[in-house]
């Protein structure tokens, strides 16, 4: 399960910050203690900077798709609205 996650995780980062574990997992092996802090430090920048691009990419794809069919959206919302009602009027003694 673990190395499935790492997959996934590995596709949403960047080649530079991939690159970047590389060397850090490198120092860390070779003892370099002091390269290790240092990468470990740039890793987690890069990794913070990935994840903000992909978040705002997830959600412009929402938006594009919302935008592109808002009145079958708007029917769904409406039919959950009334269905929450008719449960109400059903729980009510």
């Amino acid at each position: 399960m673990k190395a499935e996650s790492s997959k996934v995780a590995m596709r949403r980062l960047s080649p530079e910050t991939l690159e970047l574990i590389r060397q850090r997992g490198i120092a860390q092996a070779a003892g370099n203690r002091e390269l290790t802090t240092e990468l470990a430090k740039q890793c987690r920048q890069a990794i913070k900077e990935d994840l903000k691009e992909r978040r705002a990419a997830v959600i412009l794809e929402v938006w594009e798709n919302y935008s592109q069919s808002p009145p079958k959206l708007r029917q769904l919302q409406d039919q959950k609205l009334h269905s929450g009602a008719q449960m109400e009027q059903l729980q009510r003694p």
